[in-house]
């Protein structure tokens, strides 16, 4: 397997892991909302927000990651990696 699509796989796996961190951690939070009281639930829809905004950006990214949108940035020298075209 060629290295950028080892290093594709890795990234990929590493986002649908933390996608599933994020969608436990909204199930939880979603299940503390029930009985407590208005500012807390504020807190806790704000959290659930957060973590919602955090797994749309990760599949935005996977979405792109599975085509070769990336492919040049990967393969990129860290120095250059910074410099989007987009």
């Amino acid at each position: 397997m060629p290295a950028l699509d080892e290093e594709k796989r890795v990234i990929d796996t590493f986002l649908r892991k933390c996608n599933r961190y994020a969608e436990a951690r909204i199930e939880g939070y979603e299940q503390e909302l029930e009985g407590i009281d208005p500012a807390q639930r504020l807190e806790l829809q704000e959290k659930i927000t957060r973590w919602t905004t955090y797994i749309a950006f990760n599949t935005y990214t996977l979405d792109r990651l599975d085509g070769t949108e990336l492919d040049e940035w990967l393969q990129a020298d860290i120095t250059d990696a910074c410099e989007c075209g987009g």
